[in-house]
């Protein structure tokens, strides 16, 4: 079977300095990678190529499995290459309101449309990571750096992508919180789907069972 993404030599630059250095990577349908480097050596910037979020000098180094062929990034439209390939950042960047009007925000967008948003899914979800349904109400301005977390979380899987890049997703969550949030996307995961994860945490990487990647200076190695 054909592999679900890779790429060839993908690099990134600043004026000053080479960032990502000739990364080529295979990763395959039902993989689970643990992305791990000290910070600065390039994890992040990895992930933001992967979901099509750097000015590559040639996107065609990436390579998507669509309908079993894999087709250069170039020849996808930026809304169906989303559709598959999700960034679950770090630090997300959330808008005035509650929690729900949050979730409820992407629907807004046209290819997303043609789902319907379904509250019993967040409730269930939000109950296995210590929340009620009066966490829906709560304004924006007033949750924690984890609250966020989670918020950008579900938000995202809530579209059920097939590649899901998770950049520090627990950074801010307490560790019982972070395990419940990793038994999450264990359940979201399958033979058809892939991630990788970025960690500081080895005890995340044995949870996940995942396979470990490392990332120096730009350079990937397995």
């Amino acid at each position: 079977m054909l592999p679900l993404l890779t790429t060839h030599n993908l690099s990134y630059h600043t004026q000053e300095r080479l960032l990502l250095d000739n990364i080529t990577l295979t990763l395959h349908f039902g993989q689970k990678i643990s992305l791990m480097g000290r910070s600065g050596s390039g994890k992040s910037l990895l992930l933001q190529a992967l979901a099509d979020l750097l000015p590559l000098d040639n996107a065609n180094k990436i390579m998507l499995n669509k309908n079993g062929k894999l087709i250069p990034i170039s020849q996808i439209s930026a809304t169906d290459y989303r559709s598959v390939v999700a960034l679950f950042h770090q630090s997300p960047n959330l808008s005035d309101g509650t929690v729900l009007e949050n979730l409820h925000a992407p629907f807004a967008f046209k290819h997303h449309r043609h789902h319907s948003f379904d509250k019993a899914w967040h409730l269930e979800k939000l109950d296995k990571l210590g929340k009620t349904d009066k966490f829906l109400a709560q304004p924006i301005h007033e949750l924690s750096g984890g609250e966020r977390q989670i918020v950008n979380f579900l938000r995202t899987l809530q579209f059920n992508p097939t590649i899901a890049l998770f950049d520090e997703t627990t950074s801010a969550l307490d560790q019982d919180t972070a395990h419940n949030l990793i038994q999450l996307v264990l359940d979201w995961h399958n033979k058809n789907k892939a991630l990788i994860w970025v960690t500081h945490n080895p005890d995340e990487q044995h949870l996940l069972k995942a396979e470990s990647w490392h990332i120096e200076h730009g350079v990937l190695t397995f």
